[in-house]
């Protein structure tokens, strides 16, 4: 087709005139040329790179024997994919989004919000060789590619920052924006693909992919907090058309390729693996409650200015004024000096130093500044605190713009003239709730047999779907069952 035609000879031309930067290279999936900024050491670099901050913001979710249970279920495939030389690393991060997402160069990663929604091995085998999809076809490099050609920044949460997301990107830039960026149908068809090769090959029933597929479909109808929203997993993994379909017809043609080859399910073996897993939001991270936000952990508090908007991504927290001419921004940053934090902070955003003063917020050292900040003929006006507390540093930054500086100062500055240690014992040691394995006893539907457990009534709908169940469904005698406690 003369489309096509064109299409060849575009990209060529693209690679020609950007050969002195990276050039073309050949797909390891589809054995074509295609643009690509990114060599393969610089892919493995950026993925290192992108590895370190997704940690800091996220963090590991502390249970060495889950992480070692999801690295052994990912490496066989890793090895069975297009690109079995990469040094691949598969890992659980301690957030309750339902997501799972790769960064270039190998790294894999899974959320303890999306293994709650798994329901057997096979399933987390297919989410884990998509995500290696992603990888080996080069989707999220090539995404970089194309960002480095339109010169698009990404930053997490530059929405609540009305006007002044470019002005601060450096300070909303977490390194993480990479793993958000949305793929093509195209992609996700593609990633489907191979999700299902590398599941099959490595002997699973990989027909199971379109089940996870269906109970994130189903989430969104969920009662609660979750209601009417699409999953983060579709948010930057767009449902193609088909989609269930198409995979267990994928999966069925491997297998019968493979006669008498016996396929792994293990639902009990998995439920096993994430019992006592934490579910939902941990409260000893830091929970917000009325217009404090507590962190147990630290044993502090501070105040959130009322009737602004509140947003939190990992370790990193963002308030907004109802007209967004306010941005208050705090971020807990591991294993950090005041000092060299501060100093980066000016040298980033090429600010002019108005006020450095040091001094103690709840008996733990601070140091304030005030920056002033100009692009493109715009004046801001940052009030920044840093309090050094048990091997961390916790960042407060107030902007708004010159002129409103003073309207606002009292706003901007109230979360960390609030910030005290926890008075009210109770809130100093929250639990959060887990995910318990519990065996059925006697035939039930699963209302019946959760209304007799004692299980919390407002929890019914989504342990329903959590296994992918309806509360009315019937259980067998022996059947295990996800509940939250």
């Amino acid at each position: 087709m003369i489309v096509a035609s064109n299409s060849r000879i575009l990209v060529s031309l693209c690679c020609f005139m950007l050969a002195v930067v990276s050039g073309c290279a050949v797909n390891p999936v589809t054995g074509q040329q295609e643009l690509m900024l990114l060599s393969e050491p610089q892919e493995r670099q950026m993925g290192g790179q992108t590895d370190q901050a997704v940690i800091e913001q996220y963090g590991l979710y502390p249970d060495t024997p889950l992480n070692s249970y999801i690295e052994g279920l990912g490496q066989p495939m890793a090895r069975l994919s297009h690109r079995p030389e990469l040094g691949w690393s598969f890992k659980v991060m301690d957030t309750p989004v339902v997501n799972a997402f790769a960064a270039p160069g190998g790294y894999i990663y899974v959320t303890r919000g999306l293994l709650a929604a798994v329901n057997d091995e096979a399933e987390l085998a297919g989410v884990l060789g998509h995500e290696i999809g992603h990888v080996t076809a080069r989707h999220s490099a090539r995404k970089y590619s194309q960002m480095m050609l339109t010169n698009l920044g990404v930053g997490l949460g530059i929405s609540l920052a009305g006007d002044y997301g470019e002005l601060l990107g450096p300070l909303l830039q977490a390194g993480t924006g990479l793993l958000f960026l949305k793929f093509s149908r195209d992609d996700e068809r593609q990633a489907d693909a191979l999700g299902v090769e590398y599941a099959s090959k490595a002997g699973f029933d990989a027909g199971k992919l379109a089940d996870f597929f269906t109970s994130l479909e189903r989430m969104s109808s969920l009662d609660g907090g979750d209601g009417g929203r699409l999953p983060e997993f579709f948010s930057t993994h767009p449902n193609p058309v088909n989609r269930q379909a198409s995979v267990r017809e994928m999966a069925a043609r491997w297998q019968a390729e493979r006669p008498g080859q016996a396929v792994r399910v293990n639902r009990d073996g998995y439920l096993q693996r994430i019992d006592g897993m934490v579910y939902g939001d941990d409260p000893r991270q830091g929970f917000l409650e009325g217009d404090w936000f507590y962190l147990p952990e630290l044993g502090v508090q501070f105040r959130v200015p009322a009737d602004w908007n509140f947003a939190r991504e990992g370790q990193q927290i963002q308030m907004a004024s109802p007209d967004q001419k306010g941005l208050i921004f705090f971020e807990v940053k591991q294993g950090a000096e005041i000092a060299p934090l501060a100093a980066s902070f000016v040298t980033d955003l090429k600010a002019e130093l108005a006020r450095s003063v040091n001094g103690t917020k709840a008996g733990m050292p601070s140091l304030q500044q005030v920056l002033v900040v100009t692009d493109q003929g715009k004046r801001a006006v940052i009030q920044s605190e840093y309090i050094q507390g048990q091997g961390k540093v916790l960042a407060f930054h107030g902007m708004t713009a010159e002129a409103d500086f003073a309207k606002l100062q009292q706003s901007l500055t109230l979360p960390v003239d609030s910030f005290s240690a926890i008075r009210d014992q109770a809130k100093r040691n929250p639990q959060p709730r887990r995910i318990h394995v519990e065996q059925v006893r006697r035939p039930a539907s699963l209302q019946t047999f959760l209304q007799s457990a004692k299980i919390e009534k407002t929890l019914w709908e989504k342990i329903a779907w959590m296994n992918g169940m309806s509360l009315g469904d019937q259980l067998s005698a022996g059947q295990r069952i996800k509940t939250v406690r």
